[in-house]
């Protein structure tokens, strides 16, 4: 839910600002200037599955990665992954993903010490012997969709506070997990990373045709 608050608003502020009138978005600092987590990951790939109690068979794309505290203190890791199609489709990592599907590509890949968002959220501690892997697991997209972005959050503590032209109302998850409308007038920006990724061919040959990286980068989101 927060990657998709941060996405609405991003698009919001674009959409509210006086015709003629410029925005440019806050970039991170060239060198960290916070704590920031070492993140290994192997390009997006698909896999089909028939998930038990469903009619058909469905695609489901994963990304294996690893995450390493060399920060020279413990830190808190919260896994954020969204796909951004260039359709306009938002999905977060886990959206109509049942822990059926987490399961067999675990077996799949046949790596036993990959772990579930639950137990790679929290305190993560330093030193490269307590490093974690997992997967990241998304529902297919948009079929239309020849680009997408891939945004990774909760790898660093670099963040920026923007003002927006004018409030706007948005969706935001309380500290009870209830999700309220609220008035934003300014929003924080985290250091995210942006991986694009190139999906040839038609939808299904989804399947057969591996993505191509097209761009690796930091940004503010």
């Amino acid at each position: 839910m927060r990657a998709t608050v941060t996405v609405s608003v991003s698009i919001l502020i674009v959409c509210l600002l006086p015709t003629g009138e410029s925005y440019t978005a806050p970039t991170p600092s060239e060198a960290p200037i916070d704590w920031e987590l070492t993140f290994e990951y192997r390009d997006l790939q698909c896999v089909q599955l028939h998930v038990p109690g469903e009619p058909k068979r469905r695609l489901f794309w994963y990304l294996r990665y690893q995450v390493t505290n060399q920060t020279g203190k413990d830190e808190i890791y919260i896994p954020s992954f969204s796909l951004y199609t260039e359709t306009g489709q938002l999905i977060p990592a886990g959206q109509n993903v049942s822990i059926f599907v987490f399961d067999h590509i675990k077996n799949l890949l046949n790596d036993p010490f990959l772990k579930n968002v639950s137990a790679m959220t929290g305190k993560l501690l330093e030193g490269k012997d307590n490093a974690k892997d997992s997967i990241a697991v998304f529902q297919d997209f948009d079929p239309a969709a020849g680009t997408v972005d891939l945004f990774v959050g909760g790898l660093s503590g670099e963040t920026t506070e923007i003002e927006l032209p004018r409030p706007v109302r948005v969706l935001e998850m309380d500290t009870t997990g209830d999700i309220k409308e609220v008035v934003k007038e300014k929003i924080v920006l985290s250091k995210t990373l942006q991986l694009r990724y190139s999906i040839p061919g038609e939808a299904a040959a989804r399947l057969h045709a591996p993505v191509a990286m097209k761009e690796k980068k930091w940004i503010m989101r």
